[in-house]
């Protein structure tokens, strides 16, 4: 999968012209990747009416937010655009993996508030390792500095 960067907003969107409208139409349709600060990263697609004259853009579609990281990828054998991104649940190395893999395509108040997430994964990792229990291992990696 490639990674795509620079498409964060309806204008600066990454468009594909000849995309399906139900069985025999054609349209338009942009992705790109909107980041919000303290909320995070989505994957929004929006579409053009081919029934109405002109581009015509549909309500944008939005997906759920990934709080610390995402990106959208082309996949190059079909062309198709899909997104990952890291949250709350995943477990420390799919967070390392995705840092290693994705960390510099991030805007940089994004880069840091992942790598930050990183270090406090592993710092709680490390706790429990030594037998600390949930609570004190959560006490334990909010005060993980990078």
């Amino acid at each position: 999968m490639d990674a795509l960067s620079g498409h964060t907003t309806p204008e600066t969107a990454l468009i594909i012209d000849d995309y399906p409208y139900g069985f025999r139409l054609r349209c338009k349709i942009r992705y790109w990747l909107e980041y919000k600060p303290g909320t995070g990263y989505r994957f929004c697609a929006q579409t053009t009416n081919p029934k109405k004259a002109g581009a015509v853009w549909n309500k944008p579609k939005a997906s759920t937010y990934a709080r610390f990281g995402g990106v959208m990828l082309r996949n190059p054998e079909d062309g198709h655009i899909t997104w990952s991104g890291v949250g709350e649940y995943d477990d420390t190395a799919r967070c390392e993996q995705f840092f290693a893999a994705y960390g510099h395509t991030l805007p940089e108040e994004g880069r840091a508030m992942l790598e930050q997430w990183v270090t406090k994964k592993r710092a709680y990792d490390a706790a429990k390792a030594a037998g600390h229990d949930m609570r004190a291992a959560a006490a334990i990696a909010a005060q993980a500095q990078k």
